[in-house]
């Protein structure tokens, strides 16, 4: 069972370099949805004085028996052609190369081959990103993630040629905008409706975690790609529709370029037009957050995400009846010994909604916590993970919904969702999802980098 993390009121720091990346870290804005509509703007720099940094611990690897999975895996394509929706051959077993580039991040020079093998496919035209903004930005964080890890990594970023990084850069800024269009404060102000790039109407920023922790979650990946808040909102600023169209189509990225080319080649569409992307990506604001605070955007995902109370099931437990008498929505063993029962943290989608009713799912809750994982780590690696108040907010957060995560896949868990109730429990014995490489980035990376960082706080505080 995870240790309970100490509570610690030390001042946020506004910057700090972390020992594992040598990276700067950057800072500044926050609020909720109904803070977004009377304007309401805490800036970090009001938020906590300014503290001495203590000693920075370094990230320790993942398991070797997670990096050897990473290594074997099939490396994962991206295209709207894929079944399914998630624009992916990589929607259940998807994380290796985010463990490839952390395990490459903290030294392990035999991740380095597979990572980069995987990466130059995506930049083959028909495997990169279709980079709508919408439901496949989920599965598309691995890519994005790990580019982002490997941008400071500088023994593999070396690696690649200057084209491949041109190319690199195209996807990540395509991404940016994508999502920047389909969760900015200004796209759906006035009740404006919001459509993915390429039209695709199934998505909201307003939507389920697995929706909001890809296509909110890429603004935090952006800010340490790009190199800080600043800079990142320059690239949106900056941007000019038509003149990226055709640099994606020089480059031979013709699953991005399509998608950014959608409202020409199908102008009866829904899609925004290139002067409605311009417009709507400008001054950024997600519920009123700069850029230049992704720690309050993470902070923000993460205490949505996190936000259920802990319960073995829909209707105390007791799920709900199927047409053929069946219970679902519910953990299939282990009720009376369930963790942390009635606390704050349970993962969102245990105990949620959608057009069929309620929610209780498994896998979308396990879709949610893994893009929320990898925005975690990009955070700590780009340096901007800042201690304080959000900082304990989410820890405790992620220190009972991650338990329950793990307690339920690990007795079984019979979902509901979309009006259905699932005839097998989800668990850790569907081994064709990624669940010892998830596990061991937590169990084994983030976990112990937040437990070495409060001693090392409780330490200078003596």
């Amino acid at each position: 069972m995870i240790k309970k993390y100490c509570s610690l009121a030390l001042a946020l720091l506004l910057t700090s370099t972390l020992a594992a990346s040598g990276a700067i870290a950057a800072v500044a804005a926050d609020d909720d949805e109904a803070d977004a509509a009377t304007g309401n703007v805490r800036n970090a720099a009001t938020a906590a004085a300014i503290a001495p940094a203590a000693s920075e611990p370094k990230l320790t690897p993942p398991s070797p028996e997670a990096v050897e999975l990473a290594k074997k895996a099939r490396n994962i394509r991206y295209s709207r052609t894929c079944k399914g929706g998630a624009h992916t051959t990589g929607a259940w077993f998807s994380t290796p190369p985010i463990v490839l580039a952390v395990a490459a991040h903290t030294g392990d020079a035999s991740a380095d081959a597979k990572l980069l093998e995987q990466i130059r496919y995506n930049l083959k035209g028909e495997n990169g990103l279709s980079a709508n903004g919408g439901y496949p930005a989920q599965h598309e964080r691995q890519f994005t993630g790990a580019v982002a890890i490997m941008k400071h990594t500088p023994r593999v970023w070396a690696k690649l040629t200057q084209a491949e990084k041109h190319k690199v850069d195209l996807l990540m800024r395509a991404a940016l905008v994508a999502s920047a269009y389909t969760t900015s404060d200004r796209s759906y102000a006035d009740g404006r409706k919001v459509t993915a790039l390429d039209g695709d109407t199934n998505m909201n920023r307003g939507w389920n975690p697995n929706f909001q922790e890809g296509m909110i979650g890429m603004m935090v990946v952006g800010t340490v790609y790009f190199g800080g808040g600043e800079a990142t909102q320059k690239v949106l600023d900056d941007y000019k529709h038509e003149d990226f169209v055709a640099q994606l189509k020089a480059a031979g990225l013709t699953n991005t370029w399509e998608t950014f080319n959608w409202k020409k080649a199908k102008p009866t569409s829904a899609a925004p037009t290139g002067e409605e992307i311009e417009q709507m990506i400008r001054q950024y604001r997600y519920q009123n957050i700069a850029l230049t605070d992704p720690m309050a955007i993470y902070h923000k995902l993460t205490l949505n995400t996190y936000g259920a109370t802990v319960n073995a099931g829909l209707n105390n437990g007791r799920g709900i009846t199927n047409k053929n008498g069946k219970q679902s929505g519910l953990i299939a063993a282990g009720a009376d010994e369930l963790p942390n029962v009635g606390k704050v943290g349970m993962l969102k989608e245990f105990d949620s909604g959608d057009a069929g009713g309620k929610r209780s799912c498994a896998h979308y809750s396990y879709d949610g916590f893994r893009p929320n994982l990898t925005n975690h780590i990009v955070l700590i690696i780009g340096g901007q993970w800042r201690d304080g108040e959000m900082a304990d907010e989410c820890l405790a957060r992620l220190n009972v919904g991650i338990p329950d995560l793990w307690y339920k896949l690990d007795k079984g868990y019979i979902s509901y969702s979309k009006g259905k109730g699932a005839d097998n429990p989800f668990s850790l014995r569907n081994d064709h999802y990624d669940f010892k490489l998830t596990r061991s980035l937590w169990e084994d990376v983030v976990k112990p980098y937040h437990e070495a960082r409060a001693k090392a706080r409780a330490a200078a505080a003596k």
